[in-house]
């Protein structure tokens, strides 16, 4: 004999939802590459790279959580461009400008305007995105930075919140770029598998992470074990979030101002020392080569750090716990981990998620905590399980779920239950 209840829920007192966290928000304006290559609209390839760096965006836009950054009521900036191939490119404002030739004499420089701007809102970073193609005398196969006219605390750098307008980010066109494989907003669940013996004589092939025996280190997720086509490719997910950090002011002069470094070079904030066991080897604006940490929210995963100043072709490097901690020592509140219940990705388990886990109960996977496909009465008790806010209103659904256990007791005397309970014949 099987006994189940269907119960009916019923909000007693008014409750006011629980607002949803108003975070920093990096916004990406496209303009500049609009008016140029276009290289992240129009054509199907373009809209796939352009997803990519908009879910980096997103990710940390979610784990960033300050929110006392005021508005910039007035905004008359400007950001540069290095190692650009082209002589004159198209401004802000759609105008050709010439470039200045670079010392090395194989590129050029441009300084631009954000004239298409006359304001940044409350808690906004606005970073411009591009792709050109860059000159043979360099390296690198994208570039990022901040605006040099930060608001820093007159009163000190160490542990103070880093506040800026924002910055840029561009890109290589002349790169063969892997776009596939969006994570979406949360990567934990893409993570895949790793040889738990963390220092392997030898590269197994039945995971699906990157062990080099030449350097003894994780380079990073082997996306080839998931799609063939990323093999020798550079992957402009990881990348972009790369670049983001500096843009965020993750460079040489914030990091010798926030962090600190000491004679070494390495870092010695009091956050990247207690995640890395010590002071972190640096490389200017970088963590050193083959710098190791755990993957965020990750199970036990190691990687190679997202700010190493290296990539390897056809892997990716997802955001570690050290990169995490390097943020938060520029003053940055980043979170460690985002809730299965929180089904809204504003980092909070409240009424808000509760509002998603209603709507899609029975019908779709949006309010689904668990991972079985379907938003149930067991997706809520995992959502009162990791409750952190007030609930929202909720009407009267009837469900059939498990037999319920004290949670409902545990919402604060809000909440009514009204069993019925059914018998079903053997």
């Amino acid at each position: 004999m099987m006994r189940f209840h269907t119960f009916t829920l019923t909000v007693v007192l008014a409750i006011t939802a629980t607002c949803p966290a108003i975070a920093i928000d990096l916004v990406l304006d496209y303009t500049l590459d609009e008016n140029n290559e276009d290289w992240f609209g129009g054509s199907p390839e373009g809209l796939a790279r352009r997803a990519a760096v908009d879910t980096a965006a997103d990710f940390l836009s979610t784990i960033i959580t300050n929110d006392d950054w005021s508005a910039l009521p007035t905004l008359n900036e400007s950001f540069s461009l290095s190692d650009i191939a082209a002589s004159s490119i198209q401004n802000i404002d759609d105008v050709t400008i010439n470039g200045s030739a670079e010392s090395d004499g194989d590129g050029y420089e441009y300084s631009l305007s954000t004239s298409n701007r006359s304001s940044v809102g409350a808690n906004e970073y606005i970073v411009y995105v591009s792709a050109f193609e860059f000159d043979a005398g360099t390296s690198s196969h994208a570039k990022g930075g901040w605006d040099s006219n930060d608001r820093r605390n007159a009163a000190g750098f160490a542990l103070t919140e880093f506040n800026t307008w924002g910055g840029r980010i561009y890109f290589d066109i002349g790169e063969d770029w892997y776009t596939g494989l969006n994570p979406g907003i949360n990567p934990s669940d893409d993570y895949g598998v790793q040889d738990p013996d963390k220092t392997p004589a030898t590269d197994i092939s039945t995971d699906n992470w990157d062990w080099s025996t030449s350097s003894q280190s994780w380079k990073g997720f082997d996306t080839g074990t998931i799609d063939p086509t990323a093999n020798g490719k550079a992957d402009l997910y990881a990348t972009a979030i790369h670049e983001f950090m500096h843009a965020l002011g993750a460079t040489s002069s914030v990091i010798e101002d926030y962090v600190g470094v000491n004679g070494s070079g390495e870092f010695t904030g009091l956050n990247v020392v207690a995640e890395y066991g010590g002071p972190v080897p640096g490389d200017g604006g970088h963590f050193d080569f083959n710098t190791q940490s755990t993957v965020w929210n990750s199970d036990g995963i190691v990687s190679e750090v997202v700010l190493d100043p290296t990539s390897t072709t056809g892997d990716r490097k997802y955001f570690t716990d050290l990169d995490a901690a390097l943020l938060r020592d520029m003053g940055y509140n980043v979170v460690s981990s985002l809730s299965v219940a929180d089904f809204n990705l504003d980092t909070l388990v409240d009424g808000g998620d509760l509002s998603i886990w209603e709507a899609g109960y029975g019908l779709d996977a949006s309010g689904d905590a668990n991972g079985d496909g379907f938003t149930n009465g067991a997706d809520l008790l995992i959502w009162q399980q990791e409750h952190t806010g007030s609930p929202g209103p909720v009407s009267s659904p009837t469900s059939a779920v498990p037999e319920p256990s004290t949670w409902i007791a545990l919402l604060l005397g809000m909440i009514t239950l009204q069993f019925r309970r059914a018998v079903s014949l053997p």
